[in-house]
């Protein structure tokens, strides 16, 4: 009986089409995944300056009940936070600008582009403070959202409720 020799070969690695498609793989997914990230980010630190600037609405919305005028100042408020100096009509806390005036709060996050205005109901003078209906306003590119109670118009499609 012949043997028949055969040239064998040990595989030492992956080929050059192997890694290259792995790479094209995981190219693939960062593209879809990145993205989706960064909208995740942006929302969450939307929502904590919408949640920052509720408990500060709600402070004001009780100096005017108590008092009969809106605040014009932080340093009336019975609110703060953690290692901020709160002096004046406005503060900076990390990334977060707060301004007050007479008729609204307005925050402002540079880093992440957008400015939220929560306005102070007009209807009622009780201090009851009721949600907030947060939405983009239309044709902005820049991140400009306004925030209204329900008495105020506030509630539509694509707005957030702040309780």
């Amino acid at each position: 009986m012949k043997k028949s020799v055969f040239f064998t070969q040990k595989s030492r690695g992956f080929t050059m089409v192997e890694l290259l498609t792995v790479v094209l793989i995981i190219g693939l997914l960062a593209s879809v995944a990145l993205p989706q990230y960064r909208r995740s980010v942006y929302r969450a630190e939307m929502m904590e300056g919408m949640s920052h600037g509720k408990t500060i609405y709600d402070s004001a919305l009780r100096y005017k009940s108590v008092n009969g005028e809106a605040p014009t100042n932080f340093n009336q408020l019975d609110v703060g936070f953690a290692g901020t100096n709160i002096n004046g009509s406005s503060f900076t806390d990390g990334a977060f600008t707060y301004m007050l005036n007479a008729t609204n709060v307005n925050i402002r996050n540079d880093k992440a582009g957008y400015d939220l205005q929560m306005y102070f109901p007009t209807v009622s003078d009780s201090g009851v403070s009721a949600p907030l209906y947060c939405c983009p306003i239309a044709g902005s590119a820049t991140g400009k959202w306004v925030c209204k109670s329900a008495s105020g118009g506030g509630e539509s499609s694509g707005c957030y409720e702040i309780k």
